[in-house]
């Protein structure tokens, strides 16, 4: 059984509160605070299903805060109560994967 670690808020307080937004028309979540991104997580889709995160980043603006972390939960969390396996290129997502093992499940098997 694997340990689950809370992800700690981010460090930072936002108004509005972030909310994740898909595009999949752009291969992409992106996390918004009312009108202002604030990140986005960009991904591909392999024909199995899965998706492969590419990349993490989130803007200028926001960066060292934790807001980073709260994007990749976020969308961990979607793909998770869609069955959706990931591949983790995006070494942000890697390192996330180290820090908070209850989202391992999600990893692909090959």
């Amino acid at each position: 059984m694997t340990t689950s670690v809370p992800v700690p808020p981010p460090t930072v307080t936002l108004s509005p509160v972030p909310e994740l937004r898909h595009f999949p028309d752009r291969d992409r979540y992106e996390l918004w605070s009312g009108e202002e991104l604030v990140g986005v997580e960009g991904y591909e889709r392999r024909g199995d299903g899965s998706l492969i995160l590419l990349h993490t980043v989130v803007t200028e603006n926001y960066g060292r805060a934790g807001l980073a972390r709260l994007l990749t939960s976020k969308v961990l969390d979607e793909l998770d109560a869609s069955g959706t396996p990931i591949v983790p290129v995006c070494t942000y997502v890697q390192g996330f994967l180290t820090r908070f093992p209850q989202y391992q499940r999600l990893v692909a098997k090959d």
